[in-house]
Order: structure tokens, then sequence, then C-alpha cells
């Protein structure tokens, strides 16, 4: 192991976490002044996400298949599914028009994909070099549910803020604990970018909103325990 590359690797991942960081602020900035919303922010990080991909190898991203044995049981996603779909239990937001559902979804395509990128692709496989396969699940999990500090900057409440890292972190771990098992992130793409539209384009009253985060939290814990209970027969494979 070459750990002055591997820690190379790790400032290179972190690096990238903070220029996402900063492109989604420049852009929500220019949508307030331009009265474009987030539209700009959406073409921003479609941009980017492009960036990352000329930049990186997919492998390295670990942008691949599954693995095959994954398949075996159909049952394995059904929890992911539940978890994005959800918030639609609230109904649709009344406030929205077709054109705001439109960005919506191109927003959170791109911020779906570029997350689990950075988070799961290569945070995690630099901490995973560094250290080990639990401390990358438990360290990028943990990161990416702090992360969501930034939003104080985009005009949450303090409550709004707790509730949402509290959110991130359990589904965090939940991910990063799937990326341990299949060595892919597209299933948690896929996933991220449904979770994330559901709870935009869905009501945004206060209270139904706190009814959702025990059930979101329930599902992720259990579904967390279940993976780990099975990865730690032998499961998992790093590297």
């Amino acid at each position: 192991m070459n750990e002055g590359k591997d820690k190379t690797v790790l400032r290179r991942a972190l690096l990238w976490i903070f220029v996402y960081i900063v492109l989604v602020n420049i852009g929500d900035e220019i949508g307030r002044q331009t009265g474009m919303g987030s539209l700009i922010t959406a073409l921003i990080l479609v941009g980017f996400s492009g960036v990352l991909l000329k930049t990186h190898h997919l492998q390295d991203l670990l942008l691949r298949l599954p693995e095959r044995n994954i398949y075996a049981s159909v049952w394995y996603f059904i929890p992911l599914l539940i978890l994005a779909l959800i918030q639609w239990f609230v109904g649709l937001e009344a406030t929205l028009g077709l054109s705001d559902i439109l960005v919506a979804a191109l927003l959170m395509m791109a911020v779906g994909f570029i997350e689990e990128v950075l988070f799961r692709g290569l945070l995690f496989l630099a901490i995973e070099k560094n250290s080990t396969t639990k401390r990358a699940i438990i360290i990028s999990g943990i990161t990416f549910g702090f992360g969501h500090i930034v939003n104080l900057l985009r005009g949450y409440s303090s409550t709004e803020l707790l509730s949402q890292i509290a959110v991130a972190i359990a589904v965090g771990i939940l991910l990063a604990l799937l990326v341990a098992k299949t060595r892919s992130i597209i299933p948690g793409v896929i996933f991220h970018a449904l979770f994330n539209f559901s709870g935009t384009v869905t009501s945004q009253d206060a209270e139904l909103q706190a009814m959702l985060l025990v059930p979101i939290l329930v599902v992720s814990v259990l579904y967390s325990i279940i993976i780990s209970r099975k990865t730690s027969k032998g499961v998992v494979v790093a590297g």
C-alpha cells in the first residue's frame, strides 16, 4: 500500500466535495439574483457531473453494475423503494407548476449522481484504502450527514437542519453499507435522485414533514442492521 498516494486520494476527494458545496451556493445565489431559481444550480451541477466523469475512470467512482449475486434476492432493494416513495403519502406540493417540477427533476438527478460519486464513490474508496471498510462506511455516512449543515446558507431553520442531518446520516450509512456489499453506487444514485425529488415536490408542510421523519429513520436503521449482519458474515469484498 502506498500510504502517501492513498492520503492524496483522500485529500482530492475532500477537495471535490468542497468544490461541489461552493458550486451549489454560487448557483443558488445567481438563481436568486436573476430570478431563475434552481434552474441555474441544476445547470451548473449537470456541467459538474460531466467534469467528474471526464476526470475519473468509471471504476474509480464505483460506477458499475452491482455484484450479480445481489440480483438473486429481489427483495434486497425494496426498502430503498419504500424510502424513495414514502414521502408521496403527504401529497404533491400545491404551489408547484410543471416547470418547477421539471427543474426539480433535473436538479435532483444531478444532486443524486454527484453526491453518490463524491461520498459513496471517491470518499468511501479513499477512506477504505487508508483504513478499513467499516470506517469507510461510518465516516462517509457521518460526513454526508453533517455536510448538510451548509443548508443554513440556503434559509433552513435549525430544526429543519437537525432533522435533515439525522436523516442524512442514517441514509448515508445505509447507502455506504450497500456500496460495501455491491461495490456499486448505481443503486444509490437511482435511490438518491428519487428520494430527493420526492422530498422536493411533495407537501412542504412542517407537521407532515415531521411525521415522515420517524418512518424514514426506522426503515433506514432497520435495513442497515440487516445488511450489516449479512456483511459481518463475510459478504463484503473490499477493494
